[in-house]
């Protein structure tokens, strides 16, 4: 078995039998000779807690995981490229992910909240490889969803100085889009609670209502 099936293999177990397995993987691969992959799989580094849910998220509920992508894909093109219905895709990704973190628990929430920002992170959480959660980064995914450049143009080269004013609103640009990515996510938090607190109090009423029938 190559050393990549075996990264497969472990990725999957519960967490507290990833290290003596992959310690059985490399001691089998030793006994055969194979150096380059007994060195590969030592290397391989036990997840977080938080990883290895999502690891197990992937696996067990993949098209779920790969809906909520599909979902997020359309909102950053409703959000940034004017395609769709902006109100119909925030609520289509927002269930999606609702769905996935009752599945997965909590600590799924910020690698999933990344993928949906990110292609690159998206790829990562498909591979259910992670040792580590995922975090937001770059605005490369989400710009591209934005206003296409027009053809460039035979002009004369801009003197530094509006280069240097490009740059800046260019800085500024995406600490505001950084900043709404930001406010966005809290709101989701702030709805996923909300409707948390809902339910808690309806099962409230729901038991004292039982409680109050059997008196009777």
């Amino acid at each position: 078995m190559a050393a990549d099936d075996v990264a497969d293999q472990l990725y999957g177990l519960p967490l507290e039998e990833f290290t003596r397995a992959r310690n059985d993987a490399a001691g089998e691969l030793r006994k055969a000779g194979r150096r380059e992959d007994t060195d590969a799989v030592k290397a391989l580094r036990k997840p977080t807690s938080a990883a290895a849910a999502v690891n197990r998220l992937v696996r067990e509920h993949r098209r779920d995981v790969e809906a909520f992508l599909a979902a997020a894909e359309k909102l950053r093109e409703a959000q940034f490229g004017g395609k769709g219905d902006l109100a119909a895709a925030t609520k289509s990704e927002r269930n999606a992910l609702t769905k996935l973190v009752r599945a997965g628990g909590s600590p799924v929430r910020q690698s999933l909240e990344a993928a949906a920002v990110d292609d690159d992170a998206a790829r990562q959480l498909l591979e259910g490889r992670l040792t580590q959660e995922l975090e937001p980064r770059g605005f490369g995914t989400l710009l591209a969803h934005g206003v296409k450049p027009s053809a460039p143009k035979q002009k004369p080269k801009a003197p530094k100085a509006d280069d240097r004013a490009e740059r800046e609103r260019l800085r500024e640009a995406k600490e505001e889009l950084a900043a709404a990515l930001a406010a966005e996510r809290q709101a989701r938090r702030h709805h996923e609670l909300t409707v948390k607190d809902v339910e808690r109090a309806e099962r409230a009423v729901a038991e004292a209502e039982r409680a109050l029938a059997k008196k009777r």
